[in-house]
């Protein structure tokens, strides 16, 4: 497992994705860093416009799959949604859903985790 802190702040999420990917190479599951790094970067950016508050980034590798979760103090439960063809933003969820294995939203008190899941060799 690997975690860290992050401010809610536009940096975090390059940050984000460079501990992760430091992290997968480490354990040398870098054929799931790509994906890995994209989602962890739409979930922190997610986590900042939306929560912010810092947020806690949490990676856990078992056999054969890659988890990340991210915390924040932040209310609501994140769902895709309908986004026009011309929107500059708001379809983060939905390439979490398209890439992921599986992902979802679990109550924290306060605030909520939100976590997805993708294979790794």
């Amino acid at each position: 497992m690997a975690s860290i802190r992050l401010p809610a702040h536009p940096t975090s999420s390059r940050a984000a994705r460079r501990f992760v990917t430091k992290a997968l190479v480490s354990w040398r599951c870098e054929t799931a860093a790509q994906d890995t790094s994209l989602l962890v970067s739409e979930l922190v950016t997610n986590a900042i416009v939306h929560a912010r508050t810092p947020l806690d980034l949490i990676v856990r590798r078992s056999r054969g799959c890659i988890r990340v979760e991210v915390y924040d103090a932040g209310y609501g439960v994140p769902e895709p949604g309908f986004v026009r063809p011309d929107a500059p933003n708001g379809r983060g969820l939905r390439l979490v859903q398209a890439v992921a294995t599986r992902w979802g939203v679990d109550d924290r008190m306060p605030g909520k985790s939100v976590w997805f899941e993708v294979a790794s060799s």
